[in-house]
């Protein structure tokens, strides 16, 4: 099994047009080739032969994998409606938390930064 970093986005509003359009605009400028889903929840960006996947879920589908966090962060499930998940191998890790960091910058989320998961 192949060791991955994870970062978590909290949105604290439900994700509508004009956060699908900040999330591209952040994932447009960090240069690479970007495709997205139609309903602009499933991204992949490919950078330096890294792939970087972003999701978007709500939080009763990651509420297992997200509660500690949560906890940590001092939020309920009740506040944030959607999570958005950057995900990448070990080898993307700084690239990973810069996304991270500036999508929460971008749409006034909570994160509590990148992490390594097995």
């Amino acid at each position: 099994m192949s060791i991955i970093t994870t970062g978590h986005i909290f949105l604290k509003r439900p994700y509508d047009v004009a956060n699908a359009t900040a999330l591209k605009q952040v994932l447009q400028e960090q240069g690479g080739e970007l495709h997205g889903s139609s309903d602009e929840h499933y991204w992949e960006l490919t950078k330096h032969q890294l792939i970087i996947t972003i999701k978007v879920q709500p939080i009763t589908e990651l509420l297992d994998q997200c509660q500690t966090e949560l906890n940590f962060l001092g939020l309920a499930p009740d506040d944030v409606p959607e999570v958005i998940t950057v995900e990448g191998l070990m080898e993307s890790v700084d690239l990973c938390q810069s996304i991270t960091d500036q999508l929460a910058s971008s749409l006034a989320g909570v994160t509590g930064g990148a992490e390594h998961c097995h």
